[in-house]
C-alpha cells in the first residue's frame, strides 16, 4: 500500500537534492558574470560621467546576451521545479488513494478520547509513561502540566536528565556508574553500556584503551552474557571492516540501550510501541473488510471478538475456553472458579447447577469428586 507513494517521495527527494546540490553554483556563477559585466561596462567606464556614458554596440550585445542566459537559467530551475512539486503533488494523492482518514465504526465500542475525559486522561498518561520510558522527561513534564495530568509517578526528572543527556553526548560512565550502584542485579545492560563505550574507544582508533578497560571494569560475573563478551573481544582484536561486527556499530544498538537505560531510570514502562504496531497490523484488514461487508456490519463489527486473524508477537490478552462447553469465555459467560480450584465458565456450572440432583443446588466438579455449591463459585479474571 505505501510503495507507491515511496516511489514518488523517492522521487521528490532526489530531485530537491540535485537542486541543492547543482543550482546554488550556477546561480553564483552566474551572478558574478553579471556583476563582472556591470563593472566593465558601468563603472569603470572610461568617460568622467559614467551616468551619462553611453553603451557600445558590442557592449549592448554582452549584456544582451548575458541577460538572455540569466533568464534561461532561471526558466530551468523552474522547470525544475515544476517537476518536485509533481512529485509532491503526486505523494499526496497517492496517500488518499491508498490511505484511509476514516476508521471510524470498525471495532466495538469505539472510544471518543477527544470527548470522553476518562479515555482521554487514558491516552495522556499512555504517552506520558512512554516518553518518560524513552528518557523524554522535559517533554512528560510539559505533557502532565498542560494536561493537567493528576496522580502521576515520582520521578526524578534532574538524575534521569543529567544521565540520558551524557548518554546521548557519548558520555557512558555516568550511567554505568548509577546502574553499578543502584541496580547492580542488571548485569545485560551494564554490559550493553560497558559496550558502547569499548566501541566508542575503537571508533577512536584506540585498541589498546578498548582492552585495558574491558581487563580492568568487565567482570563477566552472569554467564548469559559470555557469548556477547566474547562477541565483543572479537570486535576489539578484528580490523575495523570486518562486515562481521559491523552490528554493533549501528545506531539501533545505541537507541536501543538507550530505551532500556530510560526505562530503569524513570522506573516507567509503556505499551504504546505495541499498541500502534498491533493497529498498524489491524486497521488496514478492518477497512478491507468494512467495505466488503458494508450491509453487515452489525453482524460483523459488534461481536466479542475481532472478525479478522492478526498475528501478534507479544499476547497481551488471555482467553479461556471452557473444558466442558468448548466455547472460549466472554463478559457475559466469564470463566468462573469452583471451590476446588477447577475452572468452568458460567454456562457450564448454571447446567450443572440444574441437572443436581440436592435441593442446595450442590455440584460436582466434572475433573474430581469434590462437591460444592453454585454459589461458592467466583468469577476469574485474566
Amino acid at each position: 500500500m505505501s510503495e507507491p507513494v515511496l516511489k514518488y517521495l523517492d522521487s521528490a527527494i532526489t530531485q530537491l537534492r540535485d537542486i541543492r546540490t547543482k543550482w546554488p553554483n550556477r546561480i553564483d556563477k552566474q551572478l558574478k558574470r553579471i556583476e563582472c559585466l556591470y563593472n566593465e561596462l558601468i563603472v569603470n567606464h572610461p568617460s568622467a560621467d559614467a551616468d551619462k556614458a553611453e553603451l557600445s554596440v558590442t557592449g549592448q550585445v554582452l549584456l544582451e546576451n548575458l541577460l538572455s542566459e540569466t533568464k534561461q537559467l532561471f526558466d530551468d530551475l523552474s522547470n525544475e521545479h515544476r517537476q518536485v512539486h509533481s512529485s509532491i503533488s503526486r505523494c499526496g494523492k497517492e496517500i488518499d488513494r491508498n490511505f484511509h482518514s476514516d476508521t471510524s465504526g470498525i471495532i466495538k465500542n469505539q472510544k471518543d478520547i477527544e470527548k470522553d475525559p476518562v479515555n482521554r486522561e487514558r491516552v495522556n498518561k499512555l504517552i506520558f509513561d512512554y516518553l518518560n520510558s524513552v528518557g523524554k522527561v522535559d517533554v512528560a513534564e510539559c505533557l502532565r502540566k498542560e494536561t493537567g495530568m493528576s496522580s502521576v509517578q515520582s520521578i526524578n526528572t534532574d538524575e534521569v536528565r543529567t544521565i540520558m543527556e551524557s548518554y546521548r553526548n557519548g558520555d557512558y560512565q555516568p550511567a554505568i556508574e548509577w546502574v553499578g550502584t543502584n541496580h547492580p542485579d542488571e548485569t545485560r545492560l551494564l554490559f550493553d553500556l560497558h559496550q558502547q563505550h569499548v566501541m566508542q574507544l575503537l571508533e577512536n582508533g584506540d585498541k589498546n584503551a578498548a582492552l585495558t578497560y574491558v581487563r580492568k571494569r568487565m567482570q563477566l560475573t552472569d554467564q548469559s552474557n559470555s557469548r556477547p563478551f566474547s562477541f565483543l573481544l572479537g570486535a576489539i582484536v578484528s580490523p575495523a571492516d570486518v562486515p562481521r561486527y559491523a552490528v554493533l556499530r549501528q545506531a539501533a544498538v545505541t537507541l536501543e540501550v538507550e530505551h532500556n537505560l530510560a526505562r530503569l531510570l524513570s522506573g516507567t514502562f509503556s505499551h504504546l510501541s505495541e499498541i500502534l504496531d498491533m493497529g498498524i497490523r489491524t486497521v488496514p484488514s478492518l477497512i478491507r473488510l468494512r467495505g466488503m461487508m458494508a450491509a453487515r456490519q452489525d453482524q460483523i463489527f459488534f461481536a466479542d471478538e475481532l472478525p479478522v486473524e492478526i498475528s501478534l508477537d507479544k499476547h497481551v490478552h488471555s482467553t479461556f475456553t471452557c473444558p466442558i462447553l468448548k466455547i472460549q469465555s466472554t463478559d457475559n459467560n466469564p470463566p468462573m472458579r469452583l471451590a476446588c480450584g477447577h475452572v468452568i465458565s458460567r454456562d457450564a456450572l448454571n447446567k450443572l447447577a440444574q441437572n443436581s440432583r440436592f435441593r442446595q443446588i450442590r455440584l460436582k466438579c466434572p475433573y474430581c469428586p469434590m462437591e460444592s455449591s453454585a454459589s461458592d463459585a467466583k468469577r476469574v479474571f485474566f
